[in-house]
């Protein structure tokens, strides 16, 4: 019998990957946790003999090797043009237990545990949260991180799709624009997929999921003799391994050892982290709660007492029309389009993303057609409009384990029940209802737009021709595009409102626990989670492998955490290029220079001199605690052996650095990553 993808590349067990210990280890390899992982590997190849020792681990096995839609999948569903993703969520996952039957009639959710999580079935839509929702929900600091950096880091890595727009787009969008509210400005739905590659010879990337990059990485794995897969040095990913809980440590309460893992024979076994090892949880909003609550009542009491367990998922409600076109002439112009842009209700204020499919898969809501012996998908495509809408976590929705016995091994048996719902319907309100008959109005004024411009016909409002305000829009199930999240939510900027992480997504009360899932959201947003998810995903792979920067206990020795009046002027460059490197960093302030590498080596004392980074190496040096240096950076010359070079008795060249430098920004309390 011919060898499988996982006989060839997945063949660590649980007991195997127990024989060391780890530096890191990755729960989960979804949207968050997969991201997560993939950029780890990546950064610290590059550290040199400074790279972490990291473990990831997968519930699940290896069902899908891309995302689903890169693939063969099913044709013919008349209310499912193209688009199968849908499908394939609903064939793989796994419900939630819920407990009370009422509960499964209102969610369409639930977990898929095999390598990239639901990552290998999402919908692909990737807007940006809005940046009034971002301040409000997340802080101004951090709304600042996303839009200056880290979502456009997110966008590059998933493969941001935009189209070609022709006059008819062009015509289209800025009629929208003029018919709309002012702050309605209309643009390309953001698609997380490269549909084509423009070069010879070269194949399109296809949607996006963390599925290929941590494929790849365990594909390029070297062989023995004898043919067996041998395991990366500093990285090693488990597959078919349930983390149960998590180990707490003996002598510190607050850190956590190790991870416990559950194997497809139902052994369990213990996975030991190094000293000052970090654990991060990308179990999903149900999982990753669950494992904590496995691990102890204290952790369960800090989910409980600090705003957590609370899954919640945002309103969706979507309108749908059938139509013809004209001519077929004008069908192969406009192809398919997926706009979207934002819309502020008239009452409300709130802020809710408009998004509008025309002739066009889509993950929103399918309609049956009225007739379906005459409508047919060729003759008779479809627009959808569906509005998203914020949702506050909600308080009534909880998770409980089925059982709670204090032995820790019995502990780690338990599995999480579900007691989660949906708000009032959206019409119960007067606000409720202005909103929605605004949402009607422009919704209608859309299609009407839609009509004229594109020259379509025989436009036919699937089941709300003629309904009340309340009844016009159908409401997507609960969990049916796979957001529901906020488990165990992060800070809300400045706010004093209960969180579960901080800023930087640590488990309070905890010294090493992080979590990178959609649990983390301490809100539902108005748009499809996922980029943000992966923004902050790879925010913190960053942030783990960067030196800790804060400590109370009031150390200041080179490598230590620093107190907080020693971190306000302090700031690090690592060489994160997996080269030497040669660095000069600017003395704008005026300080005495002569602070330390971590590794006890001196920084130079004459301004603007010159020093040589090994990969992974870090400086630190104090400037003011207001100005922003320059650090210049040198890279090594192409063709040179560096570790030959040191060798030289007459170097050549005398300087093996190139004489033009990149120019990298470091700030006080920051680091500054050179890559």
């Amino acid at each position: 019998m011919s060898p499988t993808y996982e006989d060839l590349w997945f063949g660590l067990t649980p007991q195997e990957a127990a024989k060391e210990a780890y530096d890191i280890i990755v729960v989960g390899t979804g949207m968050g946790a997969g991201v997560l992982a993939g950029d780890l590997f990546d950064t610290n190849s590059k550290l040199g003999n400074k790279a972490k020792n990291i473990l990831v681990i997968e519930k699940g096995g290896l069902s899908f090797h891309s995302h689903c839609l890169n693939a063969s999948r099913p044709g013919g569903f008349g209310e499912d043009r193209g688009q199968q993703n849908d499908t394939f969520f609903s064939l793989f996952k796994k419900n939630y237990t819920f407990s009370d039957p009422s509960y499964a009639e209102q969610w369409k959710a639930g977990e898929m545990f095999n390598l990239g999580g639901r990552g290998a079935a999402w919908g692909l839509f990737a807007p940006r949260i809005h940046d009034d929702t971002l301040d409000e929900e997340f802080g101004k600091p951090l709304r600042q991180e996303l839009v200056g950096h880290w979502y456009r880091k997110a966008e590059d890595l998933m493969g941001l799709f935009q189209p070609t727009t022709n006059t008819y787009h062009a015509s289209l969008m800025e009629r929208l624009n003029m018919v709309s509210e002012r702050e309605c400005q209309w643009q390309w739905g953001r698609i997380a997929s490269e549909f084509k590659d423009e070069k010879n010879f070269d194949f399109a990337k296809g949607a996006f999921s963390p599925i290929d990059k941590l494929l790849e990485i365990a594909m390029s794995k070297d062989r023995s003799k004898s043919g067996q897969s041998i395991e990366h040095r500093n990285f090693k990913l488990l597959l078919n391994s349930d983390v149960r809980s998590l180990q707490q440590d003996d002598k510190d309460g607050m850190c956590y050892s190790g991870v416990w893992v559950r194997d497809s024979k139902g052994k369990d076994t213990l996975i030991n982290l190094k000293p000052g090892g970090t654990i991060v949880l990308g179990g999903g909003s149900v999982g990753s709660p669950a494992i904590l609550m496995r691990t102890s009542t204290n952790l369960t009491d800090t989910l409980q007492k600090n705003g957590g367990l609370h899954l919640t998922d945002h309103d969706i409600f979507a309108a749908t029309a059938t139509f013809a076109w004209q001519s077929d002439d004008i069908r192969d112009k406009v192809g398919a389009m997926k706009l979207q842009t934002w819309a502020r209700c008239k009452k409300s204020k709130r802020i809710a993303l408009l998004n509008v499919a025309v002739d066009a898969s889509s993950f929103l809501p399918r309609s049956f057609y009225p007739d379906q012996a005459r409508y047919t998908n060729k003759d008779y495509p479809k627009m959808i409009a569906a509005f998203i809408l914020p949702e506050p976590l909600l308080p009534t929705n909880t998770i409980k384990l089925d059982s709670s016995p204090s032995d820790p091994k019995k502990r780690r048996d338990a599995e999480p029940i579900v007691a989660a719902g949906r708000r009032a319907p959206f019409n119960t309100t007067p606000e409720d209802r202005e909103d929605l008959a605004d949402l009607r109005e422009l919704t209608e004024t859309i299609f009407d737009t839609m009509q004229a411009e594109l020259k379509l016909c025989d436009v036919y409002l699937t089941d709300q021709e003629g309904a009340d305000d309340d009844k016009f829009f159908k409401p997507l199930e609960l969990g049916g595009v796979a957001h529901e999240l906020g488990t165990i939510p992060m800070r809300r900027g400045e706010k004093d409102d209960p969180h579960c992480l901080d800023e930087n997504l640590l488990l309070r009360d905890t010294t090493n626990v992080y979590v990178c899932d959609l649990s983390l959201f301490p809100f539902s947003p108005e748009v499809n989670p996922t980029l943000t998810l992966v923004a902050l995903a790879l925010r913190l792979s960053r942030q783990i492998l960067s030196p800790k920067i804060i400590d109370t206990k009031g150390n200041d020795e080179p490598g230590s955490y620093l107190t907080v009046a020693r971190a306000q002027v302090r700031r690090w460059v690592v060489n994160q290029t997996g080269d030497p490197i040669k660095v000069q960093i600017s003395n704008i302030s005026g300080v005495a220079l002569g602070n330390k590498f971590i590794d006890e080596k001196p920084e130079p004392e004459a301004a603007n001199a010159e020093t040589i980074l090994e990969p992974g190496e870090v400086l630190e040096v104090d400037r003011d605690s207001k100005t922003d240096e320059t650090v210049r950076v040198y890279r090594l010359m192409f063709g040179v052996d560096w570790e030959e070079w040191k060798k030289m008795t007459n170097r050549t060249p005398e300087d093996p650095f190139l004489t033009r430098p990149d120019h990298y920004i470091a700030s006080p309390q920051k680091v500054c990553a050179i890559l």
